[in-house]
């Protein structure tokens, strides 16, 4: 009998995104000894594809597509509730994306075929960032690092992801998303978890997907608020695992350094400006996000959320 492979699929009032996705999809080469379907679970109080608007998006598709709806808004709840669907249409592997993302005709067949050779339980490939707009020249934007395919990994993103379904099983490990990280790194947590519990996971170099970027994620107020959710939910994240009084050791002293270098930068920068104007941003908005960095780290430890995923970018 094919191995079932279910693609899920994560998404909030993005349903254009959503379908570009899921034409990407269609387009998707079925690997040999494969079946492929997808589920869809929209994370949204109330849910926009149903009904016949729902019936419409599947009968736009030849490969299988199943609606799902997880009112809770958050994104583990969703992803929990993803994996959920893939169970129940019987997935021996769960792959997933995100919404605003396009996958390659042979993503699915490289991730396969990859796992299959490596014996490996994870295959998590890169992702390609298409900017709707430049981002400002003091972003350092994230570059794809080319890795040998099979070189060993011991966390991943869920933006490009191919695993097995006995990590999820009732019959295997039985993990699930935690639902305390609902403002980041709850995929890195997931993954790390994995690791720690003997799953077997590697890179797959030549499985891309490309995401695209909105203009309105790349302003300055979003960019700094990324950075700051980002050190938040990695220090919250310790505070679950190891303890307030581990990740205080850890943290405190490295905020404080953040804080103290990330003022002196955006003084000095403030200062250089008015006679090398590029440069002196620069360094300026180098200090901004060591400083949001910083207090993110502090706001991590005293369990406090993020908002930046209450704001939908794109559509």
């Amino acid at each position: 009998m094919p191995e079932h492979i279910v693609i899920a699929v994560c998404t909030a009032q993005r349903p254009k995104m959503l379908m570009t996705c899921l034409s990407s999809l269609d387009r998707m080469r079925i690997p040999e000894g494969a079946r492929l379907s997808v589920v869809v679970v929209e994370n949204d109080a109330e849910a926009y594809f149903k009904g016949e608007r729902a019936d419409e998006a599947r009968a736009r598709f030849t490969i299988p597509v199943a609606f799902y709806h997880q009112p809770r808004r958050g994104i583990p709840f969703a992803r929990n509730t993803a994996l959920e669907a893939a169970l129940s249409h019987d997935a021996d592997w769960i792959a997933l994306i995100d919404d605003d993302e396009r996958a390659e005709p042979d993503w699915i067949e490289t991730l396969l075929a990859a796992c299959r050779s490596h014996n490996a339980d994870v295959g998590n490939g890169p992702v390609r960032r298409i900017y709707e707009v430049p981002a400002p020249h003091w972003w350092k934007s994230q570059l794809l690092k080319p890795r040998p395919t099979g070189t060993l990994i011991t966390e991943a993103p869920t933006n490009n992801i191919l695993m097995s379904a006995r990590l999820v099983h009732p019959d295997g490990l039985r993990l699930r998303f935690d639902e305390r990280l609902t403002f980041g790194s709850e995929d890195i947590d997931f993954f790390r978890r994995v690791h720690a519990a003997g799953g077997k996971m590697i890179w797959v170099d030549d499985a891309l997907v490309e995401e695209d970027i909105p203009a309105s994620r790349v302003t300055t107020s979003r960019l700094l608020s990324r950075m700051h959710m980002a050190a938040t939910s990695g220090t919250f994240n310790m505070v679950l695992r190891e303890g307030r009084t581990k990740a205080a050791r850890k943290f405190i002293p490295k905020s404080t350094r953040r804080i103290v270098i990330g003022g002196l930068a955006t003084i000095i920068g403030s200062l250089t400006r008015p006679f090398a104007k590029k440069r002196g941003e620069k360094l300026f908005y180098y200090g901004l996000i060591r400083i949001m960095k910083g207090a993110g780290n502090l706001r991590g430890l005293m369990g406090r959320t993020h908002n930046y995923y209450d704001v939908i970018d794109g559509h």
